[in-house]
C-alpha cells in the first residue's frame, strides 16, 4: 500500500519521461530517412549420390566456397560493377571516390547462413538495405544473380578440373594395363604348358600319350611275335624244301616228315584260333602254310605212284 501511495503520488515523475521519449521518437522519424532492407533466400542443395557410393567430385566444404563465392562477389570490380549499372548512391558519388562507394556498399550488404537440424548449411540469405526500396530490390537480385552464376562456373571449374585428372589417371592406367598384358603375353609364349592353368589340359594331354605309348607298345609286341612265328616258318619251308629234293632216295620217309610237319602245324593252328580271330594275320598264315604243305604232300604222293608205274 505504501508503494502503491507512493506510485500515485509521484505518477508525473514516471509518465513525464516516458511520453517526452516517444516524442523524440516520433520526431525524429520524420526526419530521418527511411531505410529498405531488401532480402532473399538461396536454397543450399547437398550431393544427391550418397558419398558411401560415389565420391563426389565438388567440394563438399560448403562454408569454404560460400566464403570464396562472397570474396568474389564483394570484390571492388564487382560492386563497382553493380553500382554504375544501378546508378547506387547518386547523392554520394558526387563527393566520395569509388573505393569509398564500395565501403559503403559492403556495409550495406549482409549474408547470413542457415543452417539445418543436421548443423548442415541448408541456405543463405542475402541482405542489401537502400533508401530507395526499388533499388533495394533490384541489387538485392543482381547479388544474388552473381552468386548463383559464380557457383556455378565453380562447380563447373572444378568438375572440369576433376574431369581432366581422372582422364589423365584413366590413361595412365591404361597404359600401365597394357604393358602388363604384353608382359603377360610374353611370358605365357615363352612358357607354353608350364602354367599353372594349363595343369589339366597337360594331364590330358599325358594321358592321350600314354595311350598312344601303350597302343605302341602293343602292336611292337604281336609284330616282334609275327616275325619270330615268320621265321620259324621260314625254317621250316627250308627244311621242307631238303626232304624234296632227297625225296628221289626215300619218299616214305619224306611223307611221314611232312605227316609230322602238318601234325606240328595243325597244333599250332588250334593253338591261335583259340587266341585269335579267323581273320588274325597269324591264323590266316598258319592255314596258308597247312594247304602248301597239303599240296606239297599230295605232289610227294602223285610222284611215287608214277615212279611205282614206270
Amino acid at each position: 500500500m505504501r508503494m502503491l501511495g507512493i506510485v500515485t503520488r509521484r505518477r508525473w515523475h514516471f509518465l513525464l519521461p516516458f511520453f517526452a521519449g516517444w516524442l523524440l521518437v516520433w520526431g525524429m522519424s520524420w526526419f530521418l530517412p527511411s531505410i529498405y532492407r531488401s532480402g532473399t533466400l538461396i536454397l543450399v542443395e547437398q550431393p544427391a549420390v550418397p558419398e558411401k557410393l560415389v565420391a563426389s567430385n565438388i567440394d563438399n566444404d560448403i562454408q569454404r566456397q560460400m566464403d570464396s563465392i562472397s570474396q568474389q562477389i564483394l570484390s571492388r570490380t564487382r560492386l563497382l560493377q553493380i553500382i554504375d549499372h544501378l546508378n547506387l548512391y547518386a547523392e554520394q558519388r558526387k563527393r566520395k571516390g569509388p573505393d569509398e562507394l564500395v565501403e559503403m556498399m559492403r556495409k550495406d550488404v549482409e549474408i547470413e547462413l542457415s543452417r539445418g537440424d543436421d548443423h548442415k548449411l541448408s541456405a543463405f540469405n542475402i541482405y542489401y538495405s537502400n533508401r530507395n526500396p526499388r533499388l533495394a530490390q533490384q541489387a538485392t537480385s543482381e547479388l544474388a544473380n552473381l552468386f548463383i552464376t559464380e557457383n556455378v562456373e565453380q562447380r563447373q571449374g572444378r568438375s572440369a578440373n576433376t574431369t581432366r585428372f581422372l582422364q589423365d589417371q584413366l590413361d595412365q592406367a591404361r597404359e600401365k594395363l597394357a604393358e602388363q598384358e604384353a608382359r603377360v603375353r610374353e611370358f605365357k609364349d615363352k612358357h607354353i604348358g608350364e602354367l599353372p592353368s594349363q595343369t589339366q589340359s597337360n594331364l590330358q594331354i599325358l594321358s592321350g600319350l600314354q595311350t598312344q605309348l601303350q597302343a605302341q607298345e602293343d602292336a611292337l609286341n604281336r609284330a616282334r611275335q609275327q616275325n619270330t612265328y615268320l621265321e620259324s616258318l621260314l625254317s621250316q619251308y627250308r627244311a621242307l624244301n631238303q626232304m624234296t629234293n632227297k625225296g628221289g632216295e626215300g619218299g616214305s620217309a619224306g611223307l611221314s616228315t611232312i605227316d609230322k610237319e602238318l601234325d606240328r602245324l595243325r597244333a599250332q593252328l588250334a593253338d591261335l584260333s583259340a587266341r585269335y580271330t579267323d581273320k588274325h594275320p597269324d591264323v590266316v598264315a598258319m592255314r596258308q602254310t597247312l594247304l602248301d604243305l597239303q599240296k606239297r604232300r599230295a605232289d610227294e604222293i602223285a610222284a611215287l605212284r608214277q615212279r611205282k608205274v614206270v
